[in-house]
């Protein structure tokens, strides 16, 4: 149903506003989609890779995703915040992940790969973003858009053959003035 990989709809919320919680929230919204992850591997310890049980408290974060329609969407993704308990993995605590948002992400990977091929065919930022990003974030999304159509260029064939360095653009014969 809502399409993001790892995640599924725990239940959606139909209000009318909320409050501004950053400079990119939306102050009003249709929908506010609850989220819980559904991959297994989220609960991998990224530093050892061990599978954690052991709950250390639980987190809402709110990922900026894509509009659905002509609303703005917002998304709160409940998830788990692990206790890895390998004595000695250096990395204690984890929070689930997925592939779409990584540790740390607050923007979908969809929404900028959305972004990044709307500046590609010629959008403004503050077009393309619609107030979901800023310029600098959107700028990367471009970048890693521009990359992806990038192919490898294709080896140098030679064309001809260049005369010896000593032989100037009469021949070797031709004299050479004397500077001096």
């Amino acid at each position: 149903m809502f399409g993001l990989p790892g995640v599924a709809v725990r239940h959606v919320e139909h209000v009318s506003s909320y409050p501004r919680v950053g400079a990119h929230r939306p102050a009003s919204a249709a929908r506010l989609v609850h989220v819980v992850t559904t991959d297994p591997a989220a609960a991998f310890c990224p530093a050892c890779g061990l599978v954690s049980s052991s709950v250390r408290q639980r987190r809402t974060t709110s990922p900026r995703d894509l509009p659905y329609g002509e609303q703005r969407l917002a998304v709160r993704w409940h998830k788990v915040q692990y206790a890895c308990r390998e004595r000695r993995c250096p990395r204690k605590v984890f929070t689930e992940q997925i592939a779409e948002l990584p540790a740390g992400a607050r923007i979908t990977g969809r929404l900028r790969r959305q972004v990044g091929a709307a500046v590609g065919d010629g959008q403004a930022v503050s077009v393309a973003g619609a107030g979901l990003m800023s310029w600098p974030i959107a700028h990367g999304a471009f970048i890693v858009h521009a990359q992806a159509l990038l192919t490898e260029p294709t080896a140098v064939t030679v064309l001809g053959t260049m005369r010896p360095a000593a032989a100037g653009p009469a021949g070797p014969a031709a004299k050479r003035p004397a500077l001096g």
